[in-house]
């Protein structure tokens, strides 16, 4: 099985992955509710650039589960200019998600926004501490204003950038190791259903890893 997709293969998989997690049952885990809800977008005027996007609503979680794991750089002055949304609002939150080719490791990716009720873009501070990412995932990292990295490695694991297709400003998980850790999972994976199908679910069990919802 191909461990990168070129822009043919990746379209394909994921109008193939859609069509198979198409509903959702009042059984269904949160796994699998995570791999539903999904619809495919293609860009407005350039062919071969689509997308798969869905919107989901997060609720916060209690700050103290991220300030224990979570060292932000104390040179850092984070300025509420009134264009984001403040983690005190009660309000829900509305989050985009994106999954996307990465021009550079041929693999998906994952891109989000996520917004308050007035429409502002939460700083990465405050996104921490919703419910869309796992508790465990930041601990031993340090954050900036703009990303959160483990010291030990060379690539962020979070970082702030244009989405590859609408050009908006997103966040996305570095996809450098994507590949291998797919490839670890198909290894031990007996499952039937198509090639590329399964490399998106192996793919969305690698994302599953960091993303709660």
């Amino acid at each position: 099985m191909t461990a990168t997709f070129t822009r043919q293969q990746f379209d394909e998989a994921c109008r193939e992955f859609i069509h198979a997690h198409q509903s959702i049952s009042s059984e269904s885990s949160a796994y699998e509710d995570r791999l539903s809800g999904w619809s495919w977008k293609e860009h407005h005027t350039l062919p071969g650039f689509g997308y798969m996007h869905r919107i989901i609503t997060l609720n916060w979680r209690h700050p103290a589960s991220v300030e224990s794991s979570l060292e932000i750089e104390d040179s850092l002055d984070v300025v509420d200019d009134g264009t984001t949304a403040s983690h005190g609002s009660p309000d829900s939150l509305t989050c985009h998600q994106y999954v996307v080719l990465s021009a550079t490791f041929r693999v998906p990716a994952f891109y989000f926004s996520i917004h308050g009720s007035s429409g502002s873009p939460l700083q990465l501070v405050d996104i921490m501490k919703t419910s869309l990412l796992r508790k465990d995932v930041c601990e031993g990292t340090v954050a900036t204003t703009f990303a959160v990295s483990h010291p030990a490695t060379n690539f962020p694991l979070l970082s702030q950038g244009e989405h590859p297709t609408l050009g908006t400003p997103c966040w996305y998980f570095h996809p450098c190791e994507t590949a291998s850790a797919v490839h670890e999972i198909l290894k031990e994976s007996e499952e039937s259903g198509g090639r590329a199908l399964r490399w998106m679910e192996a793919w969305f069990t690698v994302l599953s890893t960091a993303v709660a919802t």
